[in-house]
């Protein structure tokens, strides 16, 4: 994925996360999704544990989008989210509280979902 060209892969990002999205021309088509959570955005395993389960979730509901227009493009998409910011100790005090956090990383991987699935939906009209 780091040696993709911009022609076929993108970078997204927010306050939380970041996404990397390559497409090839290679068999089978459809998505693939990884998954890096390190000790050092997420000091307990709890935590990096949630964000995983709410990634995948997200995913989970945006793969049939996503796979329809991977194979409309005929292209394997392998799409990597990856936690950019620290969330914390449990004691400090700049740490969102559990729902808050929990809302506000659902609604950024389901954005950035989305828009691996629009950049999809040209790389299919422009193939």
């Amino acid at each position: 994925m780091l040696a993709a060209s911009r022609a076929t892969s993108m970078r997204l990002a927010g306050e939380w996360l970041s996404v990397t999205a390559a497409w090839s021309d290679a068999l089978p088509y459809g998505t693939r999704l990884g998954i890096t959570v390190s000790k050092r955005m997420a000091r307990r395993a709890i935590d990096r544990a949630l964000v995983k389960r709410i990634v995948r979730e997200a995913f989970r509901l945006s793969a049939p989008g996503l796979e329809q227009q991977a194979t409309a493009a005929r292209v394997r998409v392998d799409i990597s989210v990856r936690m950019k910011r620290p969330i914390g100790v449990p004691a400090d005090p700049r740490r969102p509280t559990l729902p808050t956090w929990r809302r506000a990383l659902r609604t950024e991987v389901d954005h950035l979902l989305g828009s691996v699935e629009a950049r999809l939906a040209t790389v299919n009209r422009h193939a």
